[in-house]
C-alpha cells in the first residue's frame, strides 16, 4: 500500500521534484507550501500557508486530523538572504523558516508516531551548516541548528521505531543558493533521487556530494583555528 507522505515546501526546487517523483510511484501525497501544488489542481491534496505565520500550527493539526496519520513528512522549506549591513530585517524571518518552523512540524507529528511506533521525517539541510559565512549569517546558522535538531532527535526516538533522517546538500540548482561559483552542483532531480533512497534505506544523516562536504569541513577547521589564534 502506498506511503501516506506530508511534504513540507514543496512548490517548487527539491520539494516540487520530490513530489513528481512520488505521485508517479504512486505514493499518497499531501503538499503544503507558500505558494501552489506544482502540478496544479489535477496534482495532490495541497495547502497554501505560510509556515513561518503564527496560525502555522493550527493549519497543520487541521491537516493530521483531516488527512492524516501520515507515514512520513518530508521538510523541504528553506530560504537564504544575504547580509548587507546595517539591515537585518530579514534575518528573523529566515531562522523561523528553516529551523522553527522544522520544529513545529516534527512537534505535531511525533506524538502520533510514538503512539503508533513508526513514522520517518526528512528534513533537507545543507552543506552550508558546517561553515561560518559573514555574508549570510542566518542561513547558516539555521542549517547547523536544523542538523543538530534532527541528528540529536534521531537519536533519542530511534529505539522508539520512529526515524529521523537529516539529508545535507551541497548546491542544487534552484533558486535558492546565491553564491557565484556554484561547484559539485546537482539538479533537483538528482536531489529528489537521493531523498527517495533515504525514504528507502532511513539513515540518520546523509551529506552529498561527499567531496563538497569535506572541503566545506576543512573550510571550518581553518575558519576556527583562525578564530582561536585572533
Amino acid at each position: 500500500m502506498p506511503d501516506s507522505i506530508l511534504l513540507i515546501g514543496n512548490s517548487d526546487g527539491i520539494g516540487a521534484a520530490v513530489t513528481k517523483a512520488l505521485v508517479a510511484q504512486g505514493d499518497r501525497v499531501i503538499g503544503l507550501s507558500r505558494s501552489p501544488s506544482p502540478l496544479g489542481p489535477q496534482g495532490p491534496h495541497h495547502v497554501v500557508q505560510d509556515i513561518a505565520a503564527p496560525e502555522y500550527e493550527d493549519v497543520l493539526h487541521r491537516l493530521l486530523l483531516d488527512k492524516g496519520p501520515f507515514d512520513v513528512c518530508i521538510f523541504c522549506a528553506a530560504i537564504g538572504s544575504r547580509l548587507t549591513l546595517p539591515d537585518l530585517s530579514k534575518e528573523a524571518r529566515v531562522m523561523e523558516v528553516n529551523l522553527t518552523a522544522m520544529v513545529r512540524t516534527l512537534a505535531a507529528l511525533i506524538p502520533g508516531w510514538l503512539e503508533r511506533g513508526q513514522g520517518h521525517f526528512l528534513g533537507l539541510s545543507s552543506l552550508a551548516d558546517d561553515f561560518y559565512n559573514a555574508n549570510a549569517p542566518s542561513y547558516t546558522a539555521s542549517k547547523a541548528g536544523f542538523s543538530n535538531y534532527l541528528i540529536s532527535m534521531a537519536l533519542k526516538v530511534r529505539s522508539h521505531g520512529v526515524h529521523i533522517t537529516n539529508i545535507r546538500f551541497g548546491f542544487v540548482d534552484t533558486e535558492l543558493p546565491q553564491a557565484s561559483w556554484k561547484p559539485l552542483m546537482m539538479t533537483s532531480d538528482e536531489a529528489a533521487r537521493q531523498v527517495l533512497t533515504c525514504l528507502r534505506t532511513r539513515p540518520i544523516q546523509l551529506s552529498v556530494p561527499k567531496l563538497a562536504a569535506a572541503a566545506l569541513h576543512t573550510l571550518r577547521l581553518w575558519q576556527s583555528f583562525r578564530i582561536w589564534w585572533s
